[in-house]
C-alpha cells in the first residue's frame, strides 16, 4: 500500500539534531515528516503533523512503540497462532492478544491473531502518535496503513492489481469517512493464503480489523482449477500457524470464468462483511480483473490517470 500524496511540509529548517534525547538505532529519519523503523521483521513508517506542521519528534517518540509491540508480541506468539474461537477468556490476557482474538473472532474464528499482527501494531503506533498532541498521523507497516486526519486534509491511498505492479487505483479518505485503517493481502503477499487474488485491499475502522479481513476474504477467493497449485503450509515455513492448511503457492494464467468466480466468491464475504458493518470496503483483483464494494456515501477507489 502506499500512500501517495502528502500534505504541504513546512518550510522550516529541520536536522536530526533537534532531537533530544537520542533515538534507538533502528530509527531513521528521512524527512521532518518522514521517520523510519528498520528492525528485524519490521519496517515500518510513521508520519505526524499536528496544527499543519510535521512533527518529527513525535513521530519519532511514537515510532519507538512500534519496537516495545515487537517484542510484546513475539512473547505471546504460542496464543497468537491459536484460532482465535479456541483462545479460552482473551480478555483476561495481554491487551495485545485481547484486541487482535476480539477483532479476528468477529471476522471468522478460524482466524488466528497472526492474522492481524501488522494492522495491530501500526494502529498502537498510531494511538501514541495522537496521545502525543498529533491531529494527522499515517502509519505504514509494511503496507498495511493506518491513519487519521483532520478536516480539509484528507489522504490518498494507492491502490495496486498486483503487489509488484505500479499503483493503478486510489482512495481519497476524508476524517468524515470515519475509516482508520487500509490493509492488503493475497497469495502473493506476507502471509499464506489459499486464495487466488492478487490483491485485495480493505478499509475499515482501524487497521487491525482492515489486516483480518484483507487476510479472510484473499482466502476466500478460492476457485477449483488445474492451473492453481497448493502444498501445507508447514512445507514451506515450519514456523507457521496453519501448517497443515494446504496454500497457494502458484497461479497459472487463469480462464475468464475462473477469475470470475474467484472474485465473486471474495466479492461476497466482503459484502457481509460490509452489512454486518465489520469493514467499510474493499476492493479485489485477480489477473487484471478487479471488484469492489463499499458503503454509501463511502470513499469509492478511482483510477489513477498518468500524465
Amino acid at each position: 500500500m502506499n500512500v501517495i500524496t502528502v500534505p504541504k511540509r513546512s518550510a522550516k529548517a529541520f536536522t536530526p539534531n533537534a532531537f533530544a534525547p537520542p533515538f534507538p538505532g533502528p530509527l531513521q529519519v528521512h524527512r521532518p515528516d518522514l521517520i523510519l523503523v528498520d528492525y528485524g521483521p519490521l519496517t515500518l513508517t510513521v508520519s505526524v503533523w499536528a496544527d499543519g506542521e510535521p512533527r518529527p519528534v513525535m513521530a519519532a517518540r511514537a515510532a519507538v512503540l512500534a519496537l516495545e509491540v515487537l517484542g510484546e508480541l513475539a512473547a505471546i506468539q504460542p496464543l497468537m497462532k491459536k484460532p482465535s474461537g479456541k483462545i479460552k477468556n482473551p480478555a483476561n490476557g495481554p491487551t495485545l492478544l485481547s484486541r487482535a482474538v476480539q477483532i479476528c473472532r468477529a471476522i471468522s474464528p478460524e482466524l488466528t491473531g497472526l492474522a492481524a499482527v501488522a494492522g495491530l501494531t501500526a494502529d498502537e503506533v498510531l494511538q501514541e502518535a495522537v496521545r502525543l498532541g498529533a491531529d494527522r498521523v499515517i502509519v505504514n507497516n509494511g503496507g498495511d496503513v493506518a491513519l487519521i486526519t483532520c478536516a480539509d486534509q484528507p489522504v490518498r491511498v494507492g491502490l495496486k492489481t498486483h503487489p509488484e505492479g505500479e499503483v493503478t487505483h486510489y482512495l481519497e479518505i476524508a476524517a468524515e469517512d470515519k475509516i482508520g485503517g487500509v490493509a492488503t493481502s493475497g497469495w502473493t503477499g506476507r502471509s499464506f493464503s489459499t486464495g487466488v487474488a492478487d490483491i485485495v485491499s480493505v478499509w475499515a475502522g482501524d487497521c487491525t480489523t482492515a489486516d483480518a479481513a484483507a487476510t479472510w476474504i484473499a482466502a476466500r477467493t478460492d476457485v477449483r482449477s488445474g492451473r492453481v497449485f497448493r502444498t501445507p503450509a508447514g512445507a514451506l515455513d515450519p514456523e507457521t500457524d496453519i501448517p497443515l492448511l494446504k496454500v497457494t503457492r502458484e497461479v497459472g494464467r487463469l480462464t475468464q470464468r475462473e477469475k470470475k468466480v474467484a472474485l465473486e466468491k471474495g466479492l461476497a464475504e466482503a459484502e457481509r462483511l460490509v452489512e454486518k458493518r465489520i469493514i467499510r470496503g474493499a476492493f479485489l483483483a485477480v489477473q487484471g480483473e478487479t471488484r469492489w464494494i463499499g458503503t454509501p456515501g463511502g470513499p469509492e477507489p478511482r483510477a489513477l490517470i498518468r500524465k
